[in-house]
């Protein structure tokens, strides 16, 4: 029986090494290249034609989707299984695209049900057209916020952090509107958040693009944006997560 083809895209070396482990389980995959980042995956897409690519979304320089993007007038077009620490703001993309995906780390048995559904579909899909609903949904940046009059939309580039007050949040902005007031607990303002936001405290989740400084010493943080500079108490243990930003 002929082999399903594969490659691995995860900056990641630890990442990538767990997933070949987990498919050298499968006697009918063969994992053809094992890649670090979105170009050199492109270059083993081109060499080798895999059936599937196995793709990391959150990378450095160009990521998962950026890889999509690429891949939208390719002639070949591998079926793509993403593989993504939980958010749920890339996740519904990703499903309402009819994608398949992951959640790190990588449980064996979802695994398998990632590839019977691909035996299951293989050959059925409109790859191309589940690429266009994907860019698609990723383009609709803006997030709907509740508010006490109904509702707003915001793009997340423009949020700094977000401020629980009691039952709702306030959200500094970085342009004239400065400050917004939801009707969202900070909880729930972090499930429809995209993963570049990190929580530093029971209070407070920051925009790592704004993220100017870390004292683990003063156990503080410091972001900067146009609207000026803001500082926060950052427990021990949030200290330890904003070191892997």
């Amino acid at each position: 029986m002929e082999k399903i083809t594969a490659i691995i895209v995860d900056d990641e070396k630890g990442a990538r090494e767990i997933m070949e482990r987990l498919l050298a389980d499968f006697s009918d995959i063969e994992v053809v290249s094992n890649n670090n980042s979105v170009d050199s995956a492109l270059v083993a897409i081109f060499k080798y034609h895999p059936d599937i690519v196995f793709l990391d979304i959150d990378m450095p320089v160009k990521n998962g989707f950026d890889l999509v993007r690429e891949l939208k007038d390719f002639k070949h077009q591998p079926s793509i299984i993403f593989v993504t620490a939980y958010n749920k703001y890339a996740i519904e993309a990703i499903r309402h695209s009819a994608f398949d995906y992951l959640v790190k780390p990588v449980d064996i048995s979802e695994l398998q049900l990632s590839i019977s559904r691909f035996k299951a579909l293989r050959g059925k899909q409109d790859l191309s057209n589940n690429i266009e609903h994907l860019l698609s949904c990723l383009e609709k940046k803006k997030i709907k916020f509740n508010t006490y009059d109904g509702f707003i939309f915001l793009d997340p580039d423009e949020i700094i952090y977000c401020e629980a007050n009691g039952n709702y949040t306030n959200i500094y902005l970085d342009n004239d509107d400065r400050e917004k007031m939801v009707t969202m607990n900070l909880g729930s303002i972090i499930q429809v958040l995209p993963n570049k936001f990190i929580r530093i405290n029971r209070s407070v989740t920051i925009n790592k693009a704004y993220l100017k400084e870390v004292n683990r010493k003063a156990k503080i943080c410091v972001l900067s944006s146009s609207t000026g500079e803001f500082e926060f108490k950052v427990p021990r243990h949030y200290i330890k997560e904003l070191e892997k930003v």
